[in-house]
Formats: structure tokens, C-alpha cells, sequence
């Protein structure tokens, strides 16, 4: 039923996935930097909102590199 995957793509997406996982660090540190900077109601929102397309562009480039390559 499922693709099975060479070590090659292995390989790509175990360092896909560890370059989104620094990513996602990265940004929950700038999340509680923003946090700590902003009033909160509309600017935390802004801030959340912000991270949270962040981490949708690096996840889409990413994927998008993984598998066009």
C-alpha cells in the first residue's frame, strides 16, 4: 500500500524533519521574545500568528525541496 522509500529519501527526510524541528525552535524562542515585547490581545495574536505562518512556509519549503529534488 505505501511507497517504500530509499536510503537516499531517508535520508532527506530524517534531515527535513531535523531542519524543521531547529526551525520550530528557533521559533517558539521568537514567539516568547515577541510575547514578552508585546501587549497582549491583538499583539500576541499578531505574534502567534506570525510564528505560525513562519513554521507553514518552512514546512512547505522543505517538503517541497524533499520530494522535487
Amino acid at each position: 500500500m505505501g511507497s517504500h522509500l530509499t536510503d537516499v529519501e531517508l535520508g532527506k527526510m530524517i534531515q527535513a524533519v531535523d531542519q524543521l524541528s531547529t526551525e520550530v525552535d528557533r521559533l517558539s524562542i521568537r514567539l516568547d521574545q515577541l510575547e514578552s515585547q508585546l501587549d497582549k490581545g491583538k499583539g500576541v495574536l499578531l505574534g502567534v500568528f506570525l510564528v505560525a505562518s513562519g513554521i507553514g512556509a518552512a514546512m512547505s519549503a522543505i517538503i517541497q525541496k524533499v520530494f522535487t529534488s
